[in-house]
């Protein structure tokens, strides 16, 4: 019917059903003239003049509907046999119950008698677009269309519903964000689109219109707000497009300040608003898409580009409709619903191809990493023959080596026992031919001199047969060296009568200090052993005592027997001279000789293994 009726704009929307029927202002009703019944957003009232007839005999029951249910009020007032208005109202301000076919379509019923004219006149009065579709029809027509609207939204949001939950369930299985923004921003969407049909005004909030007026700018906003949102996850701008990522983020910050303007503004102010975030957030994100496709040819940006394309044409459609530059069709009517489902399939198999895509580069980098370790094994395969190739070569070279220098080491040793043996023998054939001199003369200082040069003597040969029996033929025993000496000591003096003490712990030297050592030992014992004791005499006691201080070496020789005087007048004798002599080779060393219950000499001096550590 809105191809016959005439319409005026109220554009102060002050005029009335009075002032409307004056003769003045019913020659400014006109007709569209083939335009569309769409005038967009105005701040107007519009006023539509309706002339019927019915030339049948009996009445005619017609229905009188708005194909645009978020008209906030629409009067219908039609003329009774008294000459007077009745006045019925309906719009998406009322609440549903309050409806005449209690769902969200305006509609009026209209009984027509027998051969009749009437002229109906509407005042419509709406902040959202004002879109004047007006339809007669009956019953049947009305139901069957009814039908047909209800199984397009069932097929729409049924399809919609799956594709949600189905990338919701895959958001749980891989914890993709890409797919947690996907779902909440097409449940924004989805919420929009139930709004802004008037679904939800019947079943959310039936009692309750004032919530369908306020929150439709704010769901256009935020499903915007969350496509950004997406379309950074989703193309990855961040690390792809860095400088456009920086804008959408700034059109991000823009689009949730006018999310929060639209819960507190007017209706009115809220559609402007939105419909500019719609186109800014709109355009900026086709230009990611054309960008990230065409310069940097990501893959998951040919469904999202798409999925934008065609979301752009349905809703122009549907646009330039509601503003009477497109005639009324299927598309032009439902090209928002078909826009936003393709959307929702092509950005679903965005996703699924983006997963894939991942796939495929694990795959591919999973074989490039198989085929590098395969290339590494056989490297370090090679590398670990060559490996135990060359540790054997050097193994056997090394065993070679080992064998050669334990022959010369075995040969080195049997010489070195062999000149120990040697100078062993070498220094008792001096010895013997000492003793046969001592023969010769009767001087007793002749002897004693002899005697004494022996003994040191003797005291060296000690050493050098025991490294000839001994297997190290570096260092020696300094316990089992004492010993020796001090039993040479008392079978060559008076020291079967003298009880001996020795208190020697055992630790090895080399042998140039042991025989420094056994030297001073040497002259300390004969000298006790001479001039300490006489053969007369019982209970002579002498105590030996060499032990390790620390790090120091210590020699003490007591005896109980008359004593060493004199000693600071004596120290040139041969034999102190000798002692000290002899001391000045070890390292720090101190020496103290002194009368005390006899004689007492101490001999200290630093251990040479802590002298090699310096």
């Amino acid at each position: 019917m809105h191809e016959h009726y005439l319409y005026l704009e109220d554009k102060y929307a002050q005029m009335g059903l009075n002032t409307i029927l004056q003769s003045s202002n019913q020659k400014r009703f006109r007709p569209l003239d083939g335009r569309s019944a769409g005038f967009g957003l105005t701040q107007s009232d519009y006023w539509i003049k309706l002339s019927i007839e019915n030339p049948q005999n009996h009445p005619l029951k017609r229905l009188l509907k708005f194909d645009y249910p978020l008209l906030d009020r629409v009067s219908f007032y039609r003329m009774n046999s008294e000459g007077t208005y009745s006045k019925k109202i309906s719009g998406d301000s009322i609440g549903v119950s309050q409806h005449e076919k209690k769902d969200e379509n305006i509609v009026f019923t209209l009984t027509m008698e027998p051969h009749s004219k009437e002229t109906l006149y509407f005042h419509i009065r709406s902040k959202s677009s004002m879109d004047l579709q007006l339809y007669l029809m009956n019953d049947d027509q009305y139901y069957a269309s009814e039908v047909t609207k209800t199984a397009l939204l069932g097929i729409f949001y049924g399809g919609a519903a799956i594709m949600i939950l189905y990338n919701f369930f895959l958001f749980l299985s891989i914890r993709e964000r890409s797919y947690f923004y996907y779902v909440i921003f097409q449940i924004a969407d989805i919420l929009a689109l139930l709004a802004l049909s008037g679904v939800a005004l019947r079943y959310l909030w039936p009692e309750s219109p004032e919530i369908n007026n306020t929150i439709i700018p704010f769901l256009i906003v935020l499903a915007h707000v969350l496509a950004i949102v997406f379309t950074r996850t989703f193309l990855d701008t961040r690390a792809l497009l860095p400088k456009l990522d920086k804008v959408l983020s700034g059109i991000l910050i823009f689009s949730i300040a006018i999310l929060f303007l639209t819960a507190v503004i007017n209706y009115f102010l809220g559609l402007i608003l939105s419909v500019i975030v719609l186109f800014v957030t709109t355009l900026s994100l086709v230009s990611v898409g054309l960008i990230a496709y065409f310069r940097y040819n990501v893959r998951a940006s040919k469904f999202y580009l798409i999925a934008w394309v065609l979301l752009i044409v349905g809703t122009t459609l549907t646009a330039l409709k509601n503003i009477g530059l497109l005639p009324i069709n299927f598309f032009t009517i439902w090209g928002t619903q078909i826009g936003v489902f393709f959307e929702l399939l092509l950005l679903s198999f965005g996703l699924a191809d983006r997963i894939n895509v991942i796939r495929l580069q694990k795959e591919r980098f999973q074989d490039e990493a198989a085929e590098k370790a395969k290339v590494l094994t056989d490297l370090l395969r090679k590398s670990k023959d060559e490996l135990e190739r060359e540790v054997q070569e050097r193994t056997i070279e090394l065993y070679m080596a080992n064998q050669e220098l334990h022959k010369s080491v075995s040969a080195k040793e049997s010489l070195l026992k062999e000149v120990h043996h040697r100078v062993k023998n070498n220094l008792q054939v001096i010895i013997s031919m000492m003793w046969l001199q001592r023969r010769r003369t009767h001087d007793e200082a002749v002897h004693t001199l002899i005697d004494d040069s022996t003994a040191r003597l003797q005291s060296m040969a000690v050493i050098h047969e025991m490294l000839y029996e001994s297997n190290d033929i570096a260092m020696v025993n300094l316990e089992v060296y004492l010993r020796s000496l001090i039993d040479l000591c008392r079978r060559n003096t008076l020291g079967e009568s003298v009880q001996i003490t020795s208190i020697l712990h055992p630790f090895e030297m080399n042998m140039d200090t042991a025989v420094t050592i056994g030297l001073i030992c040497n002259e300390v014992l004969i000298n006790v052993f001479k001039h300490a004791f006489s053969a007369e005499e019982t209970g002579n006691r002498l105590v030996v005592r060499c032990e390790r201080r620390k790090d120091r070496i210590s020699l003490r020789i007591k005896d109980n027997g008359i004593g060493f005087e004199g000693f600071a007048q004596n120290k040139k004798c041969i034999g102190i001279m000798l002692v000290h002599s002899l001391a000045e080779k070890l390292p720090e060393a101190q020496i103290v000789y002194k009368k005390w219950h006899g004689t007492y000499f101490r001999l200290e001096f630093l251990n040479e293994s802590d002298v090699s550590d310096r």
